[in-house]
């Protein structure tokens, strides 16, 4: 069921259309806008206004706002079309290495996974058959790498027993050396370019400043978007977040206000780092509503709302 009875932020990743492809959790033009009708448009505020009532506490319980990680190409063609039928501004959080020519790993293997593989569910199997017959297969029998999926990603509703699985054996056993190299690998083997597969995945610069011009917020998630920054030394999180800002204060002219944690992974070192930045207003990547500050503001995963649809059509 979707929280509706506290302020909170909607998060939105992937979107589908005849050149997007349709891969785990993404969703098209029509079921956003289904969406948008089922939240309700008036509870839906934009950016710049959920963001002042929220530094001034005056959010009311109802209150709702957009949230796109990641700077997704598929996102501004897809999902802002729609947005701007009805009238919405919204937050972008942007990782920033990718304006800098970078081929960040994360978004080219999600985009791997989704188009050689019949499902995800066949690349999982593939991925652990990987892990299991190279190098790297000994770490699988540490005692520290039992999966238990009653407990790691317990907030994560929507991940299935097999999405949890290859996250603990990604973040957790693996780490991210050993992961890339099983990645990377794979792909070799299916004669497959990192370049030919990152084509047309990023929004770019001219993207970004057209929606800072339209009144859409701008904001920080981290330079290269690590999986774990907890595990980052705090000189490591402060230059992930530096460069992160000053590379959004270049493109759109003037300071970010506002953050989302990737992968929901933060620690007081990382708030710290955030504040030096000037950052006011951060958003964590689950409902969880424990005592928080101004920079872990809750949010709904969209698949949430969406399966909620569902059932209401059904």
């Amino acid at each position: 069921m979707i929280n509706i009875s506290r302020a909170h932020g909607i998060m939105f990743h992937h979107f589908c259309d005849d050149r997007h492809p349709r891969g785990q959790g993404a969703i098209s033009a029509d079921e956003l806008a289904a969406m948008i009708r089922f939240l309700g448009q008036d509870r839906i505020l934009s950016a710049q206004e959920w963001m002042r009532r929220a530094l001034e506490n005056t959010l009311q319980p109802d209150d709702l706002c957009f949230t796109f990680d990641d700077g997704l190409r598929c996102q501004y063609e897809i999902a802002r079309p729609v947005l701007e039928d009805f009238g919405i501004k919204a937050f972008w959080f942007v990782y920033s290495s990718i304006l800098e020519g970078s081929l960040e790993r994360m978004e080219i293997y999600r985009y791997f996974r989704t188009t050689h593989f019949a499902d995800v569910d066949d690349f999982y199997a593939a991925f652990f058959d990987a892990v299991i017959t190279i190098k790297h297969s000994q770490r699988l029998r540490d005692p520290h790498a039992r999966f238990d999926p009653r407990t790691y990603l317990e907030n994560v509703a929507f991940y299935s027993e097999n999405d949890r699985h290859f996250r603990f054996v990604r973040d957790e056993v693996l780490g991210p050396a050993a992961y890339q190299w099983i990645m990377d690998s794979m792909i070799e083997r299916m004669g497959l370019e990192l370049k030919e597969l990152a084509a047309d995945l990023w929004m770019d610069a001219a993207a970004l400043r057209d929606l800072h011009a339209t009144n859409h917020v701008i904001g920080l998630h981290s330079h290269t978007h690590p999986t774990r920054i907890v595990r980052m030394t705090d000189a490591e999180q402060t230059r992930e977040y530096t460069d992160n800002h000053s590379i959004l204060t270049r493109v759109i002219g003037c300071p970010p206000l506002s953050m989302s944690h990737p992968c929901n992974s933060y620690n007081s070192a990382t708030l710290e780092v955030l504040r030096r930045l000037g950052i006011r207003l951060g958003f964590r990547a689950n409902l969880t509503y424990e005592e928080r500050s101004e920079l872990e503001w809750p949010r709904e995963d969209h698949s949430n709302v969406m399966r909620a649809l569902e059932e209401k059509a059904a």
